[in-house]
């Protein structure tokens, strides 16, 4: 059973008490042996607290119209349709992504395209509520296009959020230690600081800009231990930043 179907069937036999008590038993095992920890549970579990943290900075997701661009295998979407009722788009540059969450989910309210952030067409102007779009600018050069895209889809007063690994926090040292062990899985990637992303935001046209900085999860453990050390002296250091800002 692929990772999709996984999700999909967690999901559906989960209300949301039963699946917050799963999800710590995943950060447990998180800390013990996360060798024998299941990929898609792993995915499931970030989107879940990725998505408590944005509710939690103030966005709405309740029957939203919602564009996530940099899909994956669809886990945030099945995961705010299941607990909070949207309408779900995802975009993904990976064709062979794409077909898999087309056979994978028949739920009429979720659909999926292959596309790139920097080239939304198949969408009219003034189209969601909400676009989504975690861990994907960081890997092309052309990221005032991809804010400009993405704020012409969204409708009046919409809400774009980012989730992008931070410049400042101790991750870029994993990051240059691992591409030298030759161990990097990521392609090419350009991190910026928070106020480089503030400054993006408004050459885009974006205004409200708010942001809060989190260290990562357990399975960098080492990096999250130093990222708390270091958010105490900084309090904007911390390897996730996150940034909603409005159109």
């Amino acid at each position: 059973m692929n990772s999709i179907n996984l999700i999909n069937n967690l999901l559906e036999k989960k209300n949301q008490v039963e699946l917050e008590s799963y999800l710590r038993s995943v950060w447990d095992q998180v800390w013990t042996d996360d060798s024998k920890l299941n990929y898609a549970n792993l995915r499931l579990l970030k989107s879940a607290d990725k998505i408590k943290t944005v509710s939690e900075m103030g966005v709405n997701f309740k029957s939203k119209n919602i564009l996530d661009i940099g899909c994956g295998n669809g886990v945030t979407l099945m995961y705010l349709r299941k607990f909070f009722d949207i309408t779900g788009t995802g975009v993904d540059i990976s064709a062979s992504a794409v077909k898999e969450l087309r056979d994978s989910i028949t739920d009429k309210k979720l659909s999926f395209y292959v596309g790139d952030h920097r080239d939304l067409h198949m969408f009219g102007t003034n189209q969601f509520d909400i676009v989504l779009s975690f861990g994907v600018l960081e890997h092309f050069e052309e990221y005032c296009l991809a804010m400009t895209e993405a704020r012409r889809v969204l409708k009046p007063s919409g809400q774009i959020v980012l989730i992008q690994p931070h410049l400042l926090s101790f991750g870029v040292v994993q990051e240059y230690y691992l591409r030298a062990v030759k161990r990097w899985k990521f392609g090419k990637q350009k991190n910026f600081s928070l106020f480089r992303y503030r400054s993006l935001l408004r050459q885009a046209g974006f205004k409200d800009i708010r942001y809060l900085t989190k260290s990562p999860y357990q399975d960098m453990k080492l990096t999250k231990i130093m990222d708390s050390i270091g958010k105490i002296v900084l309090p904007f250091w911390g390897h996730y930043l996150y940034l909603i800002a409005k159109k």
